[in-house]
């Protein structure tokens, strides 16, 4: 670990002094047109529009240009764009995905489970972390928030919050189209229009549109369809209109729709216990397949059924602002969105072709047992029906008292209904001879509504120094109604007042400094697979200081931040794996705590070359973890009831101690023809875990996810002439070095068995870009 520290730390260093020098090198007083420094980004993080340099928050944000650099299609390719977060993908399902900012994140993807860092989407928040893999089609740019935004944001982004703001219809008329083709034939044509101002009405359009589709990369046999992992079929469009008639009132409106047909990411058994290894080791006498047990990616595999995934999600945003005064706005925010998934199957088992003795679990009043006969084994599947709706409305006073004072007043109205059909099938063995297959329905339907109202001023001593301060009133309600063995109803009602304080003082017109105090809330629960009753909310603390400089004509860039950060009654999950069926219980761990440095650099020592990196590290501690342990003696002092403090030894679960990006790349000048471009991307994640304990799981070390480092590459043409219109193309690869590596894992326990899901393999393609 000494090692991976000091590798990390030696290679951020180097790369800031090689950054550094050469802007160094050239004199202060050397003169430079801002234009041919880095890209200033203007950012929304705290309600208003303003610089990213000028934003006394941990916040990184990308534009377009990057995001078409780095292929970003969909959030599952946001790792690499900020320090301290982790996206991973979720085992059964490509439209479910787990982030994770400074250690803090969602791991279970059941809809009664709120996710710590919250997604936006033009100001809208998703209430669902489960459904919100879709294309991303027209982004403008993407912001990182780090920390809690417990203020401005609200309930559930006590880990921070991603925004994804979409390009507003354009002025004049024009558009641009984009096909791409690479590996596992993999194609997709994308396109965007815009009708400029009709008729000096004030009123613009933007119709996008997106095709995607792909082959899997892993080959399943013996699968209905020949259907393979990682395949995928993809429709997207958007429609946007904006009023703005230079008068006081502006209106911006959009819909958005997508739809997904997929099969998930390949999972296969990693480690199997001896007592079911040794019963479906008799499949092969018995006419059926061998296991497949692997600690190293397979590109085949058996499997009976890969299951088809579809998924529908669409909405509408309605924003509207109204100029009160020359320093006084109201805005409104209105959005549903509604989401439909139908799993029609899924194996987790990552066998294929097995079969076995089996018996009827239904035992007679004598207690006599029928066999069944040998028939086809799978040790876990299950299927699907699940969907969400949501309504939001938000409304924003921003103004200015003079030119000392500045302020955000608001509330918001959030109200959501859910629902899930969700039916699994364990294999229980029972000896090396016999196992016993059962079914295990579940049926919940879930609401969900949240108030608050929220006040943030800022105010400016002089042109150095100022104070934010901030307060926010939350009030939950939720009720579940779940059908089990009986069907029972559960309601609870929370609330919370989060603030915000924070000093920031600019030494200088290009260095920023501040310090940060600022808590955060993440709403309690009910735990709709199981018969637990529920789980408290989580309180977050964080304390932060940071700086923001740039320096020699916005040629090099640095950023970094410190934190320190309290939190309790931390929700984390606890699988248990029996005659039940699998269920991930949430449970209240306790008390942690974690320490993270992060730090962005990027430079543009010479006209062409841009560099940036960025590092996170963050050093986490269990203050108490207590669980139920069904192996502890309950009469021991030790471990009084059964239940054990894990603290020394619980892990945090998707969420790595070190993130590192670094990125390069080199525009040739212009030539008659075009321009030529390369880019070099590297991300970098140290060893990552997927369950908190081995208490009910354990295997989870064995199927633990290495430390991985992916090399990404793009080289461009562009500035391609057509006429008066403009072409590029541009040749891409991912995961260069053929890196193989665990993306996730579930450890069964009690089904006797772990597996994970790897990442993908190394891809190549090639883009064709035309704008006109």
């Amino acid at each position: 670990m000494k090692a991976v520290k000091s590798a990390a730390l030696s290679g951020i260093c180097v790369f800031a002094a090689i950054a550094a020098t050469p802007a160094i090198a050239q004199t202060a007083t050397a003169t430079a047109e801002p234009s041919s420094g880095l890209e200033d980004i203007v950012v929304t993080a705290q309600k208003r529009s303003e610089s990213l340099q000028d934003t006394p928050l941990a916040v990184s944000a990308v534009s377009a240009a990057t995001i078409e650099a780095r292929g970003i299609t969909d959030i599952s390719n946001l790792t690499a764009i900020a320090p301290s977060l982790n996206v991973n993908t979720a085992p059964a399902s490509s439209s479910n995905t787990n982030i994770f900012i400074r250690g803090i994140g969602d791991q279970e993807p059941i809809l009664t489970s709120d996710a710590p860092v919250s997604l936006y989407v033009d100001g809208i928040v998703l209430g669902r972390s489960t459904g919100a893999v879709f294309d991303l089609v027209d982004l403008e740019r993407i912001e990182v928030l780090r920390g809690p935004q417990g203020t401005l944001y609200g309930r559930n982004t006590i880990g921070g919050a991603v925004n994804l703001i979409t390009a507003k219809p354009a002025d004049e008329f024009g558009g641009k189209v984009k096909f791409t083709y690479g590996s596992f034939n993999q194609w997709q044509a994308r396109g965007s229009v815009d009708t400029g101002e009709l008729a000096d009405s004030g009123v613009k359009l933007k119709f996008s549109y997106v095709h995607r589709e792909q082959d899997g990369y892993v080959d399943f046999v013996n699968t209905r369809g020949d259907r393979d992992p990682g395949a995928l079929n993809i429709d997207a469009f958007r429609a946007a209109a904006s009023y703005n008639k230079g008068g006081p009132f502006r209106a911006d409106y959009a819909f958005d729709i997508n739809h997904r047909a997929s099969v998930a990411a390949a999972f296969q058994a990693t480690v199997i216990s001896d007592a079911v290894l040794a019963y479906i080791n008799n499949s092969p006498a018995l006419g059926g397949a061998a296991p497949q047990v692997s600690n190293r990616r397979l590109g085949t595999l058996r499997a009976d059924d890969a299951g088809l995934l579809t998924d529908k999600v669409y909405g509408h945003t309605l924003t509207l602002e109204y100029d009160l005064g020359p320093d006084t706005m109201l805005r409104s925010l209105t959005g549903y969105r509604k989401w439909r998934n139908i799993d029609r199957g899924d194996e987790l088992d990552g066998q294929g072709g097995l079969v076995g003795f089996q018996l009827d679990p239904i035992l007679f009043v004598d207690g006599t047992v029928l066999p069944l006969g040998v028939l086809p084994v799978a040790l876990f599947t299950s299927d699907n029906d699940r969907g969400q709706h949501q309504w939001t409305q938000e409304l924003n006073l921003i103004g200015q008292i003079g030119d000392s004072f500045e302020y955000v007043l608001g509330g918001f109205y959030f109200k959501e209904k859910s629902f899930e059909n969700n039916n699994q099938f364990p294999l229980i063995v029972i000896s090396d001879q016999a196992a016993v297959p059962l079914a295990t329905p579940l049926y919940y339907s879930h609401t969900s509504r949240s108030m608050a109202g929220f006040a943030q001023g800022t105010y400016r001593f002089n042109d150095q120094l100022s104070f934010t301060g901030g307060i926010r009133y939350t009030s939950d309600k939720k009720h579940l109604t779940q059908t089990m063995l009986l069907q029972r109803d559960l309601s609870a009602k929370f609330s919370k007042v989060n603030w915000t304080a924070s000093v920031d003082y600019r030494a200088t017109d290009d260095v920023l400094a501040y310090a940060r105090v600022s808590t955060g809330y993440k709403s309690g629960g009910f735990n709709a697979r199981s018969t637990n009753d529920g789980y408290d909310p989580e309180d977050l603390t964080s304390y932060e200081i940071g700086f923001k400089s740039e320096l020699f004509d916005r040629r090099l860039r640095f950023n970094a931040a410190t934190y320190y950060t309290i939190h309790k009654k931390l929700q984390l999950q606890q699988f248990q794996a029996g005659t039940g069926g699998a269920s991930s219980v949430t449970v209240n761990a306790g008390k942690a705590q974690y320490f993270g440095v992060e730090a962005e650099v990027q430079a543009m020592p010479v006209e062409g070359l841009t560099l940036a990196s960025s590092v996170g590290y963050i050093d986490r501690k269990y203050k108490q973890f207590v669980i139920l342990d069904p192996s502890a003696d309950p009469n021991d002092p030790a471990t009084p009831g059964g239940f054990r403090d894990v603290k020394d030894t619980a892990r945090f679960p998707f969420s790595s101690k070190w993130t590192l990006n670094a990125s390069i790349q080199y525009e040739l000048p212009a030539f008659d023809f075009g321009q030529l471009s390369a880019r070099l991307d590297y991300n970098y994640r140290s060893k990552i875990y997927f369950h908190p304990t081995t208490v009910g799981t354990p295997y989870n070390d064995a199927i633990a996810g290495e430390k991985r480092g992916l090399f990404d590459g793009r080289i461009t043409l562009s500035k391609l002439m057509l006429g008066t219109n403009e072409a590029s193309i541009a040749v891409w690869g991912k995961n260069l070095t053929k890196k193989e590596y665990k993306a996730n894992g579930i450890d069964f326990g009690g089904l006797g068995y772990a597996g994970n899901v790897y990442g993908e393999p190394r891809s190549f393609g090639v883009d064709l870009n035309y704008a006109f």
